[in-house]
């Protein structure tokens, strides 16, 4: 095998590996976890506020 013969399997390769991203990304139904993960950020602002308002309920 020649170099451009190993240069054009990889290049196959590459393009499914990126096609199968998009299938996996777009076509599977992930919003949820999408969802989840882009809001895992605020999880830790959400629990003070929560004791917050949970003191000022019992004063």
């Amino acid at each position: 095998m020649d170099f451009a013969t190993i240069h054009s399997f990889y290049t196959v390769i590459i393009f499914a590996a990126f096609i199968g991203l998009l299938i996996w990304l777009f076509v599977i139904k992930r919003k949820p976890d999408f969802d989840q993960a882009a809001n895992a950020i605020f999880a830790d602002e959400q629990k003070p506020k929560q004791k917050q308002q949970q003191e000022s309920d019992h004063e």
